[in-house]
């Protein structure tokens, strides 16, 4: 009894160890690691009609440094931001070049547009941040938790090309304590994201988290199997 409980724990343990692993892999860097930097001269030469939401900044593109110059941005306007700080709200929504329902077999699957669950996160949804501006002042922000972490140790960031959208109706009710905590305006978000990029290249960034999962996986059972066989040779 006691060795199916252990085995059930472990197996539940493992299975969470994978799910982790498979997550947290960022293809995204690599599939866009010789993505030319876009200039102030081609969003202008492109026009309002255009979106380079999402895409490397040049050194020429707006910086927005505070929530006063934000806000001023009507939604068409491109800009960057270099923030220096991004604070975790534990609240994610739905990534928006996702669908909200999925058909598994005969039945059709609906996905919560908001949720404050990490692990349910995982499965397709973006991270809200309280983003800190130059001048001190704060707003809310979705980007690539990539940079989140490089600005938790420390790292300077550029966001990439930027837009104020809204926030997500579904995740407002979770977001406004730690909005009213900082003076972070409820309604609009700095959005960061090439929606068309993540919709085009979700296969690829599927295939290769399967592909380093696995790696992971018959690495990690390769040398449990050396080690357990040197611990039967011992007691030999």
């Amino acid at each position: 009894m006691r060795s199916k409980i252990f085995y059930t724990a472990g197996s539940i343990v493992a299975l969470l160890v994978v799910l982790t692993i498979f997550f947290s892999i960022r293809p995204e860097g690599l599939l866009r690691r010789g993505e030319a930097a876009v200039t102030q001269a081609e969003v202008e030469a492109a026009g309002a009609a255009v979106s380079f939401t999402g895409k490397k900044a040049g050194a020429d593109i707006p910086r927005v440094t505070g929530v006063e110059d934000f806000m001023a941005r009507y939604p068409f306007e491109q800009f960057t931001v270099e923030p220096v700080n991004a604070v975790p709200t534990d609240v994610y929504e739905l990534a928006r070049w996702r669908s909200s329902t999925a058909v598994v077999g005969h039945r059709t699957r609906n996905y919560s547009q908001a949720t404050t669950s990490a692990l349910w996160a995982m499965t397709g949804y973006n991270e809200y941040y309280i983003i800190e501006f130059p001048d001190g002042t704060h707003a809310l922000a979705l980007f690539d938790r990539g940079l989140a972490a490089d600005l938790s140790k420390g790292k300077a960031v550029t966001l990439p090309i930027s837009a104020r959208a809204g926030v997500n109706t579904y995740a407002k009710p979770y977001l406004q304590d730690i909005c009213a905590k900082y003076g972070a305006d409820l309604e609009n978000v700095v959005y960061a994201f090439d929606d068309g990029w993540y919709k085009e290249h979700s296969g690829q960034i599927l295939l290769i988290r399967l592909g380093v999962t696995a790696g992971i996986i018959v690495a990690g059972a390769v040398l449990w199997a050396f080690g357990d066989g040197l611990l039967k040779r011992k007691k030999r």
